[in-house]
């Protein structure tokens, strides 16, 4: 089976989760005997290959895509996609954007047949791959596929989480007991509300990441609203033993996302043992299920009581195992070969 992968141009100037899913996947699967390359346009034919493997439904793939499927090679799309009105409605921005967010989800209700780039992606796809059932369900009534078309892969983590110590985080730079943050600073991910709900709290609060390039005007804001116990650390590699000890130290992980398909930095904290109060957008629910605080991203009042609960609570390895029972990349990996196998088949 020899698959290869591709991505929209621009993915990987902003790195993030979905980036970081496609490096795992890779590692994972060629472990389980799959022949990955990653797509090279310039010398690759792609009647080489058994399967294209799309990362995001980002319509610059979609040419790719076609020229796939008309020489009959398979298609698998991860759609990493999610849609709702409340994002719209309460994000930080221009009226004028929101406004077009708001249409937009309106659009995909009440006319799901209507052509667009991302629809036409997935009417291409041999098998749309969701990270839940959740992402599936919606894709399906937004965008009229067939839920036989879905073949739902989680997200997953790297077991080395499960095997963290505070040691290396708390030596370089002296903060205990703090709440944590990790990702992007960019309005979907909502560190505003964040820096807002923490206020009253006597908690040093963590924040690591950078701004995603034209969203400095939010990475300002955000340095505006904090007070001398918010810490901006910027990025650290994925791949460093400091972010797995940052998780270990913590004694909060904070996902205050508008949504989540779940967000691998709330498994990677998880893992690492801390308390997680994650965003209720998106699915969470259905990773998490009860073990985790859920807020509403659109009120730093709420965000700021779940918070408080969690500090009050103690630790606990219920969170910690559901993780390592069903969201281990290497577990992951075999549910992803089964997918390629159920393009082949198609």
């Amino acid at each position: 089976m020899k698959v290869t992968f591709f991505v929209y141009p621009s993915a990987f100037q902003n790195k993030g989760g979905g980036e970081i899913l496609l490096e795992k996947t890779e590692k994972y699967v060629k472990r389980e005997g799959v022949a990955v390359k990653r797509f090279n346009i310039w010398d690759d034919r792609i009647e080489d290959f058994d399967i294209l493997h799309i990362f995001g439904s980002v319509k610059e793939c979609l040419g790719l895509m076609q020229v796939a499927s008309a020489r009959g090679v398979k298609v698998v799309l991860e759609s990493i996609f999610w849609s709702d009105f409340r994002r719209a409605l309460f994000e930080e921005g221009e009226a004028s954007k929101k406004a077009e967010m708001v249409f937009r989800h309106a659009a995909k209700l009440v006319f799901p047949f209507f052509p667009s780039p991302r629809r036409e992606m997935f009417r291409t796809a041999d098998i749309i791959c969701p990270n839940s059932q959740n992402e599936a369900l919606q894709i399906s009534k937004l965008f009229k596929m067939p839920m036989n078309k879905m073949f739902v892969v989680p997200n997953g983590v790297d077991s080395r989480f499960g095997r963290s110590k505070p040691d290396l985080f708390h030596g370089k730079y002296g903060l205990k007991n703090f709440v944590l943050s990790v990702g992007r600073i960019e309005p979907r991910k909502n560190q505003l509300n964040l820096i807002r709900a923490m206020k009253g709290i006597d908690r040093d609060l963590v924040i690591i990441g950078k701004e995603v390039s034209g969203y400095e005007w939010y990475h300002e804001k955000c340095l505006k609203e904090a007070d001398s116990k918010v810490h901006f650390l910027g990025s650290i590699s994925h791949e460093s033993y400091l972010l797995v000890s940052a998780y270990a130290a913590c004694d909060v992980f904070v996902l205050p996302g508008w949504f989540e398909t779940p967000g691998l930095a709330a498994l990677e904290a998880a893992l690492a043992g801390a308390k997680v109060v994650a965003t209720d957008g998106g699915s969470t629910r259905e990773y998490f299920e009860d073990k985790v605080l859920y807020i509403k991203p659109n009120d730093p009042r709420d965000i700021r009581r779940m918070i408080e609960i969690a500090i009050s609570r103690g630790k606990t390895e219920d969170l910690k195992s559901l993780i390592m029972d069903s969201f281990i990349w290497e577990k992951v990996a075999k549910k992803r070969v089964k997918g390629y196998e159920a393009a082949l088949e198609r």
